[in-house]
């Protein structure tokens, strides 16, 4: 059995691509990398790195053969959604119509989507299921739910099978701080590097905390059934934030914890009735909360501190090309966040700040142009026209806009410039006008979609 994942490196693929392969599946993976790790997946595997709304698409679903495709691929910030809705919306619905038309030209057996339980909104129902009004207040709420009336035009036109799974709040190793489970990754690297962890409000608001183990399972299991439509896809409990921090305390000695004011817009109670997924696949979570937060919290101590050391004493040895560059910088699924608590320490960086170095800079913009030649993947590069090496403060504001594959660097003649990853002029628009308001001045330098305009 030949199965596709969409967004395979990522936290939630590179799980549901392992439990698909010790099935004896045959794993193929379209990602465009831009916040997926290739060493999330060490077995054999096929791999393009390629978006999911590539035309080029069709030539692998030709060559293939797919029988199933697990559609992961997505843009998940909430906040970038909101921000920028187009970006959303190319990868979230362009991506998602892209892979279902192909799916049903090629006859693919099955075809499971995941969707979020961002679908729900605001409603303080409890628990949620499926059968309740949904009405999501975010774009990406938006974009999920139109996914799920797609792949259902999809079945009634095409009669591909479909199917839906609402996701309560994955966590698990490989996370960053993105997505419905973040703040649980968010706690764990504020917890290991001594930080306080921020509470909001009494910190009795709930959620439904899935281990992203339980998630690959089902989605397997989900795969191999005939079962169709829309089923959320949780634990069906509910725990507080308060749980979280006493059962994180257990495990690691806290910094702190800071109280501060209830966010507006979020919801108090939220869990996920779980019964039509659980007798339906005969499936049940198998990990507890303290047991997937004991997993989690051993992966962070083993894997996250080590790796940006290990970036540092590999720049110092090995030569500056594109795989080393591609494994070691543009593939590290660390977090912005603790990319800079190692600036000191990296060579990639200039001391102290958030900017790479010339030749590392040099480097990556390498990588970029290769990639733009090998998979189309457009880039855009902006100059920094108000900043010098010394704003620190400004500098560290602007890398906080950034996505974890965009960076600031020094070019050869040392401007100050930054590279948008997978970014096209337009998408690049939205960060110039961002960081506009903040006081903080670009210039578009280069764009790979109008190559006239030269750097």
């Amino acid at each position: 059995m030949k199965v596709l994942i969409t967004g395979g490196y990522g936290f939630i693929g590179s799980f549901v691509a392992a439990k698909f392969y010790e099935e004896g599946s045959d794993v193929i993976i379209i990602d465009n990398i831009s916040s997926g790790n290739v060493r999330h997946i060490e077995f054999p595997h096929t791999s393009y790195i390629i978006d999911v709304e590539s035309p080029n698409c069709d030539a692998i679903f030709a060559e293939q053969n797919i029988d199933i495709v697990v559609h992961l691929a997505a843009q998940i910030n909430i906040v970038t959604s909101m921000e920028n809705p187009y970006a959303d919306t190319k990868s979230n619905i362009l991506g998602l119509t892209n892979i279902l038309q192909l799916s049903a030209k090629h006859h693919v057996k099955k075809f499971l989507f995941a969707s979020s339980a961002a679908v729900y909104g605001l409603s303080e129902e409890t628990p949620l299921g499926e059968n309740l009004p949904c009405r999501p207040v975010s774009t990406y709420g938006i974009n999920k739910l139109l996914g799920e009336y797609y792949c259902g035009k999809w079945s009634e036109l095409y009669q591909l099978n479909t199917l839906c799974l609402r996701f309560a709040n994955v966590y698990g190793p490989r996370q960053g701080l993105t997505g419905e489970g973040g703040v649980v990754s968010m706690f764990m690297e504020r917890m290991l590097y001594d930080q306080s962890l921020t509470v909001y409000g009494s910190g009795e608001q709930t959620r439904d905390f899935i281990y992203v183990e339980d998630v690959a399972e089902a989605i397997y299991r989900a795969s191999q059934s005939p079962q169709s439509g829309v089923m959320n896809l949780s634990t069906g409990t509910e725990h507080s934030i308060n749980t979280l921090v006493r059962i994180l305390s257990d495990l690691h000695p806290l910094a702190g914890i800071r109280r501060a004011e209830p966010r507006p817009g979020d919801i108090f109670r939220s869990v996920l009735d779980n019964s039509l997924l659980c007798n339906a696949l005969e499936w049940e979570p198998r990990f507890s909360l303290e047991e997937g937060l004991r997993r989690t919290y051993e992966w962070f101590t083993v894997s996250a501190p080590i790796a940006p050391r290990e970036v540092a004493a590999a720049s110092s040895k090995a030569a500056l090309n594109e795989e080393h560059i591609q494994n070691e910088l543009l593939n590290s699924s660390m977090s912005r966040h603790v990319r800079s608590l190692y600036l000191n320490q990296s060579e990639h960086y200039m001391e102290g700040s958030p900017v790479l170095k010339s030749e590392i800079f040099t480097a990556v913009l390498r990588s970029r142009e290769q990639a733009k030649r090998k998979f189309n993947t457009d880039y855009t590069i902006l100059t920094l026209s108000n900043l010098s090496n010394g704003h620190l403060e400004d500098l560290h504001t602007v890398d906080s806009y950034l996505r974890e594959n965009d960076y600031i660097g020094l070019n050869p003649v040392n401007e100050l410039q930054i590279l948008l990853s997978n970014a096209s002029s337009m998408e690049a628009a939205h960060v110039v006008n961002r960081l506009k308001k903040n006081g903080i001045f670009t210039e578009l330098a280069f764009s790979s979609d109008h190559e006239g305009r030269n750097k």
